[in-house]
């Protein structure tokens, strides 16, 4: 006899969501960006500060202004240089620009969106 077990599919996760500004609500990000980086598009990393920092990696934003310097030092993930992002609308800091600064980094780059700094509404809000 063959036989099988039917799961419950997680209708929320299928659902497309929006990330907003916590401070301003200007939209940010939507579900469909999220980008896994070193198996996950979901990062807890602790800065030289001490300073524990969760977020979520993804390959487009809008709304933001991303720092012009460029940093190698501390970055979380080697092929990469990080850049502050910040909201463009009020400037709380979202989280990072990465930049690839190795030839055989794919993608060119992507952003890490601190998992504070934004709220999750759905499309219709």
């Amino acid at each position: 006899m063959i036989g099988y077990v039917k799961t419950a599919e997680d209708k929320d996760k299928k659902r497309r969501k929006h990330y907003v500004c916590a401070n301003c609500g200007a939209l940010i990000t939507e579900s469909g960006a999220l980008f896994k980086i070193n198996g996950s598009d979901e990062h807890s990393y602790t800065n030289p500060a001490g300073v524990r920092c969760n977020f979520m990696t993804v390959l487009e934003c809008e709304n933001v202004l991303v720092h012009e310097d460029l940093y190698t030092e501390h970055s979380w993930f080697p092929a990469y240089g990080w850049r502050f992002l910040l909201c463009q609308v009020c400037l709380l800091h979202l989280g990072w620009k990465w930049d690839a600064v190795e030839s055989n980094a794919a993608p060119d780059g992507f952003f890490g969106v601190l998992l504070d700094s934004v709220k999750t509404v759905s499309p219709e809000e």
